[in-house]
């Protein structure tokens, strides 16, 4: 919902009707069940969202720096892990590779010593 949120208001106050929130919510979660009031309650509660006003037909609310932030370091994130994961397999193909041509040497010098 917060990435909704981010992507609909920015850090910039927007009204966001009840239904484009509704099917936003079911496209995520087709089975559960929406209480909006909550998650946005519990939303700024954590300071990720400002709520300027409220019923059950709109609301007027923006994301704040901290929930733009969490995304950023999100985003972060995924790249650092993504480059791990490719020095690791990169390093286990040249442990492979260097552990074959050690094992070829050391069998030719033994046959030729031998």
């Amino acid at each position: 919902m917060l990435s909704y949120i981010l992507s609909q208001c920015g850090t910039n106050y927007k009204v966001i009707d009840y239904d484009d929130f509704e099917d936003f919510f079911k496209q995520k979660y087709p089975k559960r069940k929406l209480n909006l009031d909550e998650i946005l309650s519990h939303l700024d509660t954590l300071g990720y969202v400002d709520i300027k006003f409220g019923d059950e037909q709109k609301y007027c609310l923006c994301a704040t720096n901290s929930a733009k932030n969490l995304f950023e370091e999100e985003k972060n994130n995924k790249k650092t892990t993504k480059k791990i994961k490719i020095e690791v397999v990169i390093f286990v193909i040249f442990v492979f590779i260097f552990a074959f041509i050690g094992a070829f040497l050391g069998t030719l010098f033994y046959n030729i010593l031998v």
